[in-house]
């Protein structure tokens, strides 16, 4: 795609669907509302809602391939994502040995190499450990738990392929780590953990600003003890991942965590396995072997590992889980994610952002998806 102006349609501006035009350069926004552009290609989008590009913060794999286990799968990911809504995504790498993280930052500079547009963009990882509670693992080896290595995070900062880091910030050592990865630019945040309030409070004043898939692998809540999850809906600055499966958390536990947090501190995440894209079967993950079936993505011995979980069904659910409205849900994953990663070339339909869209008729079905101006996935 060119110079094309999309006529017609719902555009998520400022919190709200507005009746508008919106034109595209090339790679780049250029216009949004005016006359009609005679030097552009005219596409009708009437009845159809264009939002700005899905971002996934928690991305372990799919279509069969995992991130941990082989780095360079992160590529053929990136090319599926755009069936899902998907435009920026953080590949997620969970904890493992030190060569794992190395292998997976080496892949992301590769694909920076590459010619955009041809799959959704890689825009940093996550490391999610290893300096994790070694009592809420998840689906996490626990040999490979361990404290963050000062060097391993100045390689981090030094080479800008890491974005975000999940830590259990009640580990030893870790105040400092937070403190040290906040500096270097990287995003903090609190999982599988069992921090307390007063762990969240020194956690924050270090700089951690985010909780990694809020309820799951963490300490329960309790009226006495409230725990990561009091902590987390009790501080009023902190943005919590929220894995909107029905399967994860509770279509309840989901209300009531929307009732708090809202579209500003919400964050969708597909926390995406191999499964997704993928029939009922065995496959693995990060050294586990994985069951996919109608009650999930599990451990053989039945612990949740990641999900099948589209980003355009996570919208989808929250809506019918919450009552929100389509341009609360779609901030979500748009807006709410690139705030907090500081970025400012995409997350809202602006002139001079990067022409990423997801377009999407009222009921939030998939239309088509635009990476850096090209139509990546669907027709128009």
């Amino acid at each position: 795609m060119s110079r094309v102006q999309l006529t017609g349609a719902d555009l998520l501006i400022d919190g709200r669907c507005t009746r508008s035009d919106l034109t595209l350069d090339g790679r780049t926004i250029a216009a949004l509302g005016g006359r009609l552009d005679t030097t552009a290609e005219v596409i009708d989008c009437s009845g159809l809602v264009i939002s700005p590009g899905f971002i996934d913060l928690q991305c372990n794999g799919a279509v069969g391939l995992d991130f941990t286990t082989d780095a360079m799968s992160i590529g053929p990911v990136a090319d599926a994502l755009p069936r899902f809504g998907v435009t920026s995504f953080l590949p997620t790498v969970v904890t493992s040995p030190a060569a794992r993280r190395r292998a997976a930052i080496e892949a992301v500079l590769e694909l920076r190499r590459r010619d955009p547009g041809s799959g959704a963009d890689a825009i940093g990882l996550h490391f999610e450990g290893p300096m994790i509670s070694p009592h809420h693992l998840g689906a996490h080896v626990p040999a490979h738990v361990a404290p963050l290595d000062p060097g391993e995070i100045d390689e981090w900062i030094a080479s800008e392929a890491v974005a975000l880091v999940t830590l259990a910030p009640e580990s030893p050592g870790a105040l400092d780590a937070i403190a040290r990865l906040a500096r270097g630019g990287i995003v903090v945040s609190g999982g599988h953990t069992a921090m307390t309030p007063d762990d969240l409070a020194a956690a924050r004043s270090a700089g951690l600003s985010y909780s990694t898939h809020l309820y799951n692998a963490m300490a329960p809540f309790n009226h006495r003890s409230p725990g990561p999850i009091g902590a987390v809906l009790a501080d009023d600055t902190v943005v919590a991942g929220i894995i909107c499966d029905g399967i994860h958390v509770d279509p309840t536990a989901v209300r009531m965590a929307w009732n708090v947090l809202g579209p500003t501190r919400m964050s969708l995440v597909s926390d995406a396995s191999p499964a997704l894209g993928m029939p009922h079967g065995r496959m693995h993950l990060a050294g586990f072997e994985i069951i996919h079936d109608d009650t999930g993505v599990r451990t053989v011995d039945g612990v949740l590992a990641g999900s099948a979980l589209a980003l355009d069904q996570a919208v989808r659910n929250l809506i019918a889980f919450t009552g929100c409205t389509l341009a609360d849900a779609l901030a979500t994953v748009t807006s709410t994610a690139a705030d907090l990663l500081g970025l400012i070339d995409r997350g809202r339909l602006v002139v001079g952002m990067r022409a990423d869209l997801t377009i999407l008729d009222p009921d939030a079905n998939l239309v088509a998806t635009i990476v850096a101006g090209n139509l990546a996935h669907g027709r128009l």
